[in-house]
């Protein structure tokens, strides 16, 4: 291999690794941090974030049919859950780049004192809510 073939070797590894250095920092910048209230995460090119309502004690054998206590029961023990179960409301907010939508509205105080924090944590990921241009229940 001659002085210019391995000079042009070198150019071209230095010009590949600029290439992919510059590519990198050129993209929307990463948030890199997290909350209790909210998660964010990219799906292809849109930011979904999960904003917490709260959670609450939701009896299950009062919600599911068909089945009997004693199922609901084993299913819950094969879980190490029992009755009730502390559930969570979730909100996600979209970002496709031209729209804000917000996948459902939280349950207010519906039921019960621990939820209702949907708004604030909208707020907390960084978001008004006078931002958001499509609401869908």
């Amino acid at each position: 291999m001659t002085l210019k073939d391995r000079l042009c070797s070198v150019a071209l590894a230095i010009a590949v690794t600029l290439l992919f250095s510059v590519a990198a920092e050129a993209g929307a910048p990463q948030q890199k941090t997290q909350a209790p209230g909210y998660y964010r995460l990219m799906v292809g090119e849109i930011e979904v974030t999960a904003l917490s309502d709260g959670t609450f004690s939701m009896d299950v054998g009062k919600i599911l049919t068909n089945t009997t206590p004693k199922q609901i029961d084993a299913a819950l023990a094969r879980a190490f859950l029992k009755d009730p179960v502390e559930t969570s409301v979730n909100g996600f907010l979209i970002n496709t780049g031209s729209k804000l939508v917000l996948i459902d509205a939280g349950a207010g105080t519906l039921f019960g004192p621990t939820l209702g924090k949907l708004l604030s944590n909208l707020e907390a990921s960084g978001y008004r809510p006078e931002q958001v241009d499509e609401i869908y229940i």
